[in-house]
C-alpha cells in the first residue's frame, strides 16, 4: 500500500512541467506547438529562454532526486527506484496536459544520479546503463557508432573474465586471438586486393589500418601485455575503463554546453580528442570501477578507482604519440603499479 502511495506521489510530482507553465506564463504560448513539441529543456531553452531553460532543468533534474530521497523513509534504496520512474512517466505523460510532456531525459539523469550515490546494485547499473541508451535513442545529434566499437563493448569479457577464471585461459585465448589477427593483417599486407576488400567494410575497420596493424592487433596486443604484467584490480580496472571510454566517448558530441574543440594543438588535432571527450571517459570510467567494486570480488578504494579515471582520460588525449588501444590501458596500468604498488 505505502509502494502504490509513492509511486502515484511520485507521478504526480514528476508532471509538473516548468516548461510549460513558464511558456504560458512568460511568452504566452504552449511551447509543445514548437520546435520538438514538448515541454523539456531544449525546447523551453530555444523558444522561451535561456534563462527559463536553465531553470526548467535543474527542476527536471532535482524533482526524480526529490521523489527518491523521499522515498527512502519507506522503501530500501533499489526498491526507491519505483517511485522515481513513477516521476518520469508523470513527466513524460502529465494527465493534465494530454500525457504530452517532455523526453525524461534530465529526469532519468537526476534519477540515476542519487540512485548512484545510495548505492552500486545489479538494479542501479540496469537504471544507469538503460537511462544513457535512452538518452543516446532519443538525442538530437545522432552518433555514428561503427561495429567495431560494439566489438570493442564485447571485449569486457577478458578483464571481468579474469576475476573469475584462471588468468592462464585468459592469456591462451588472447595469444590465439593475437595469432589469428596479426596473421590476417600480414596476409593483407602482401596482398592489396585483400587489402582493399578490407578497408571497404568502414564499419569494422579504418582508414588509417591501411599501412598499418588492426585495431583489434593492437588492442588484443595490449590487453595481453596489461594481463600478463599487472596485478589483477590493475589489469581489470585498465582494460575496464579504456574499453568503456573509448567505446561511448564519441556520444560527447551530444552534451553541447561541453567544449568540443581539441584539447592539445598539433599533431593530437588529428585524433579528434576534445576536453568534452575526456569529462566524459573520466566520468563514465568512474562509475565503471564503483559498480566493479561493488558488484565483483575486487577490493577497489575510491582513491584508486578516481586516479584510474582520470589517468584514463588525460593519457587518451596523447594517443597521437601511440595508438590509443596500447597507449591507454598499459600507460593506465603502469602509472596505477607505480602509485599503488
Amino acid at each position: 500500500m505505502v509502494l502504490f502511495f509513492l509511486i502515484l506521489i511520485g507521478y504526480l510530482i514528476g508532471s509538473l512541467s516548468p516548461g510549460f507553465f513558464f511558456g504560458w506564463v512568460v511568452k504566452g504560448i504552449d511551447v509543445r506547438n514548437y520546435g520538438y513539441h514538448n515541454t523539456g529543456t531544449t525546447n523551453t531553452y530555444h523558444h522561451v529562454g535561456p534563462v527559463y531553460g536553465v531553470l526548467t532543468a535543474i527542476f527536471d533534474l532535482l524533482k526524480t532526486s526529490v521523489i527518491y530521497y523521499i522515498s527512502l523513509n519507506w522503501l530500501n534504496v533499489d526498491l526507491a527506484i519505483l517511485p522515481g520512474l513513477a516521476g518520469v512517466v508523470g513527466h513524460v505523460l502529465p494527465f493534465y496536459l494530454e500525457f504530452r510532456g517532455g523526453r525524461g531525459v534530465a529526469s532519468l539523469a537526476g534519477l540515476s544520479l542519487i540512485a548512484l550515490f545510495y548505492s552500486q546494485s545489479l538494479l542501479v547499473l540496469l537504471l544507469v546503463v538503460g537511462s544513457l541508451v535512452y538518452g543516446i535513442k532519443i538525442a538530437t545529434i545522432k552518433v555514428n557508432l561503427p561495429i567495431r566499437h560494439m566489438l570493442k563493448l564485447g571485449a569486457l569479457v577478458f578483464p571481468i573474465g579474469l576475476i573469475w577464471f584462471s588468468s592462464n585461459l585468459i592469456i591462451f585465448i588472447l595469444l590465439t586471438l593475437f595469432g589469428i589477427s596479426i596473421f590476417l593483417d600480414i596476409l593483407r599486407f602482401l596482398n592489396p586486393k585483400i587489402n582493399e576488400a578490407y578497408l571497404r567494410k568502414s564499419k569494422f575497420t579504418k582508414l588509417k589500418e591501411k599501412s598499418q596493424f588492426s585495431g583489434y592487433t593492437l588492442f588484443i596486443l595490449g590487453a595481453l601485455f596489461v594481463v600478463i604484467s599487472f596485478p589483477l584490480e590493475i589489469a581489470v580496472m585498465s582494460l575496464c575503463l579504456f574499453i568503456v571510454g573509448d567505446v561511448l566517448a564519441p556520444f560527447s558530441k551530444m552534451i553541447r554546453f561541453l567544449p568540443q574543440k581539441v584539447l592539445l594543438s598539433g599533431p593530437c588535432v588529428r585524433t579528434g580528442k576534445t576536453p568534452a571527450g575526456a569529462i566524459v571517459i573520466s566520468t563514465l570510467s568512474f562509475v565503471t570501477g564503483v559498480f566493479l567494486n561493488s558488484l565483483t570480488p575486487l577490493s577497489l578504494s575510491l582513491n584508486f578507482i578516481f586516479i584510474g579515471a582520470i589517468l584514463t582520460a588525460v593519457i587518451d588525449q596523447f594517443s597521437f604519440i601511440l595508438d590509443d588501444n596500447l597507449l591507454v590501458p598499459i600507460g593506465t596500468a603502469f602509472i596505477l603499479w607505480l602509485v599503488f604498488v
